[in-house]
């Protein structure tokens, strides 16, 4: 058995799992040998254990084993020291315990000193000891008394900090225990070499406890009046708790879903029926008919028999029960980035980014508005995905500059794409929304009631350039087939109007321009009827 010292190289990630690849090389002669590589991880999973081998000697692998190793303690370094480091940094707190005690001491002796008033008084009226020295001695007293003060207000300190360090090893400690444990596996390589020379064996496996997810900067630069450009830092946020540190590996990521056994979903019959109230109890129908009971006679088993019988021939047909199946769901086609250059992540389940790609979008700028609810105008950007890159669902921070200006939820974008992004209320487009009239009209149609509504809307451009608007707003949908509800006026004219009362403008305003859009509505009932939800 010959030991094969490796390291990692490569690891494919994916969104719950990683395929990691070890690499060795070592020096053969011709003949049967094997490989021993050995501390790999206790969430390897065996299954997927594969080896290849390459180089200048001529091999030919025979196949791999893995099996499960026990440790008496845990066979990483780091680990251990790690222990070694919270053991002396408890050490270092114990020490200054008990030097804090030694000093509560030493306070408590000169407070004892100093409050000998009647002693010093006694010495004093006897000549043995002068007013000056009295003093000196006070102040001697005092000066102890600070500078002990001040050590323990160090050693609290110090011991705050000791506390901090000591706890933040302990949970990093415990984080690293969870996945470096005193399991682990040993893959064993059976390599018969025909020609001596140089090999390099690559072992793959898959391990969990590890993925990546989508995170996205999108800044908004504008340079001059019209020019905007919409950069898209594209980042993964990378997190492994496998058991072993991934020191500058080379790193692809993937939105493929592996999985060792899929079932294909299928859909089950769908059962619907008309209710039927389960029949009453027995009891309670022998009581609604003989509400009176008679003394038990011969006919009146019979009786209960029937009643019995047919309780039996209404009862509910058996159905058998539906199973509940486990499904896979896939979204979109799998994608395959793989980062430039060599990436360390730590086997410490804390998240790390890594930058996937950064490009540059053409935005289209405009503004929304629904002033019946806020009396704002939000600038929008719409941007159509021109990169090779497909945007995976995932949450994207928005700047303005360098101002952070809040965040949204990215949804899937693939190339060609069109992203809809809102960044925020712009104040330079200014909305007013005013209730013109409501007035009831006094003539009776076939005693039917006729309100009338009308509504303005203003809007100021105060900006350099030109500001296309989108103003939402809506007229009321009647739910009751008795109240009918017409837009008898609109300036301008919307763009459209949905069954459901839905109103849509599209404006382009000018630098500096004010302009109002107006329109009239009337709501038409019973005149006996009440009508809810109009103003």
């Amino acid at each position: 058995m010959t030991a094969l010292d490796t390291h990692i190289t490569a690891v494919a990630l994916y969104a719950d799992r990683a395929r990691v690849t070890r690499t060795g090389t070592v020096q053969v002669e011709p003949g049967s040998l094997q490989l021993e590589i050995s501390d790999l991880p206790r969430q390897l999973d065996a299954a997927s254990v594969r080896a290849a081998a390459r180089g200048t000697a001529r091999a030919r692998l025979l196949g791999v084993d893995v099996r499960r190793k026990y440790y008496e303690q845990t066979p990483v370094a780091a680990i251990r020291e790690m222990e070694a480091q919270v053991e002396a940094l408890q050490d270092e707190r114990a020490a200054l315990d008990a030097r804090a005690a030694r000093l509560k001491e030493d306070r408590g002796a000169a407070q004892g000193l100093a409050g000998q008033a009647e002693i010093y008084a006694k010495g004093l009226a006897r000549g043995r000891i002068t007013p000056e020295a009295q003093m000196a001695l006070f102040d001697a007293l005092r000066a102890r008394a600070e500078t002990v003060d001040a050590a323990l207000q160090e050693a609290a300190q110090q011991r705050r900090d000791l506390d901090r360090r000591i706890a933040k090893l302990q949970k990093d400690l415990q984080h690293a225990r969870g996945a470096r444990s005193t399991e682990r596996h040993v893959a064993t390589v059976d390599v018969e070499v025909v020609a001596a020379g140089e090999l390099t064996v690559e072992l793959t496996y898959v391990v969990a406890q590890a993925g990546w997810t989508p995170l996205y900067d999108l800044r908004l630069i504008e340079d001059g009046a019209e020019d905007a450009t919409l950069n898209v830092g594209y980042l993964a946020e990378v997190r492994q708790n496998t058991g072993e540190d991934w020191a500058e590996v080379a790193l692809t990521l993937s939105t493929a879903r592996p999985a060792l056994a899929e079932t294909v979903p299928e859909l089950q019959p769908w059962y619907i029926a008309i209710y039927q109230p389960p029949p009453p109890p027995r009891e309670s129908r022998k009581r609604a008919a003989r509400p009176m009971m008679e003394p038990m006679a011969i006919h009146d088993a019979g009786a209960e028999m029937d009643d019995f019988i047919q309780v039996e021939e209404e009862a509910a047909p058996e159905v058998e029960a539906e199973e509940a199946l486990a499904t896979v769901a896939s979204e979109g086609a799998a994608v395959t980035y793989r980062v430039p250059g060599t990436v360390t992540v730590p086997a410490d389940g804390e998240p790390r980014k890594v930058t996937v790609a950064r490009f540059d979008l053409e935005p289209a700028l405009d503004y929304v508005t629904a002033p019946k609810l806020i009396a704002a105008a939000y600038r929008r950007a719409t941007v159509t995905n021109a990169s090779a890159y497909t945007l995976l669902p995932g949450k994207a921070n928005l700047f303005a500059g360098d101002a952070f200006i809040g965040a949204t939820a990215l949804g899937l974008t693939a190339p060609g794409g069109e992203i809809e992004l809102y960044l925020g209320v712009d104040d330079r487009v200014k909305v007013e929304r005013e209730l013109l009239q409501r007035d009831v009209d006094k003539r009776l149609l076939r005693d039917r009631r006729r309100l009338r509504y009308a509504y303005e809307v203003t809007l100021e451009n105060l900006l350099a350039t030109e500001a296309r608007v989108t103003l939402h707003d809506q007229i009321p949908a009647p739910r009751h087939e008795d109240i009918k509800v017409k837009l008898e006026a609109a300036t301008p004219e919307p763009v459209e109007q949905s069954k459901l009362g839905l109103l849509r403008w599209e404006l382009a305003l000018a630098p500096g321009e004010k302009r109002d859009v107006r329109f009239e509505f009337s709501v038409e009932h019973a005149r006996d009827a009440t009508v809810t939800g109009l103003p």
